[in-house]
């Protein structure tokens, strides 16, 4: 029985290997909900070595993505959408999807925006408080802008971007009450939504209650996955990562799935 199984798991391994396109999530049954797509950099970025590959999608992409979703029948929602439906307990949207982009990188700017406003599109976008205007990085009238067209809000994904469950209980407390304070004076309005860093791993039981008791009502992880709709707040939110590179077959399985791949 016990070099049954062996051979059984080595088949598979090789089956992976050999036959990539079973990696992907297509047999997995599709699932309704509330997709929350996570995106960092929207920019040319042609070589899959660069650490930041998977991390980028192009504007020509990212355009793609905005008419696929539409043409498939998803309305994209806002953070208020979110807030709302949670506040009723219902909501009539069907197939809400939100974008969610962290870091705050400039190209969020340059070539992001321009798209939110071509398509009327509400987004999500997670700041590094100490990055603030630093290169390479939004600045604060860019940030004032974007938030201005009314298409844009804005989360705290903490002043340093550390490994928050590393920290001790006072510098978590800092890390997620100072950023939202910044936030809220550059910002002149509440902020209700916090990105946790450094992914799947970025939080635990530990770190998340503290990120509640700072006053935000939305926490979002990178744990993939599609979310209840309306969604209840009993644990971080699910989000479905497009990778740079993807097709639009991937990106449907991000959708439907929570994830392309295993």
């Amino acid at each position: 029985m016990i070099i049954a199984a062996i051979l059984l798991i080595l088949g598979i391994v090789y089956v992976g290997w050999r036959y990539p396109a079973l990696r992907r999530t297509w047999y997995w049954p599709p699932r309704r909900g509330l997709v929350v797509l996570m995106y960092h950099h929207v920019a040319l970025l042609t070589n899959p070595a660069d650490e930041q590959y998977p991390f980028t999608v192009s504007p020509e992409l990212f355009e793609k993505h905005l008419l696929f979703l539409k043409q498939k029948g998803y309305t994209t929602i806002s953070e208020a959408d979110i807030l709302r439906a949670r506040q009723l307990g219902t909501s009539p949207i069907q197939k809400p999807v939100l974008l969610t982009f962290d870091d705050g990188h400039a190209d969020n700017y340059t070539n992001l925006f321009p798209l939110l406003k071509k398509y009327q599109v509400p987004a999500l976008i997670f700041l590094i408080t100490d990055q603030i205007g630093t290169p390479g990085y939004l600045t604060p009238e860019q940030i004032q802008e974007m938030q201005q067209s009314g298409l844009v809000r804005f989360g705290s994904h903490t002043c340093s971007h550390r490994r928050l469950r590393s920290l001790s209980n006072q510098e978590i407390e800092q890390e997620v009450q100072e950023s939202k304070k910044i936030l809220e004076e550059k910002l002149g309005t509440s902020v209700s939504s916090f990105c946790y860093p450094f992914g799947a791993g970025g939080f635990d039981k530990r770190v998340r209650p503290l990120v509640l008791k700072a006053g935000y009502v939305l926490d979002f992880s990178t744990k993939k996955g599609i979310n209840p709709w309306p969604w209840k707040g009993k644990s971080a939110l699910l989000r479905a990562f497009p990778r740079g590179g993807e097709s639009l077959w991937e990106y449907h399985l991000q959708l439907t799935r929570g994830r392309s791949r295993l």
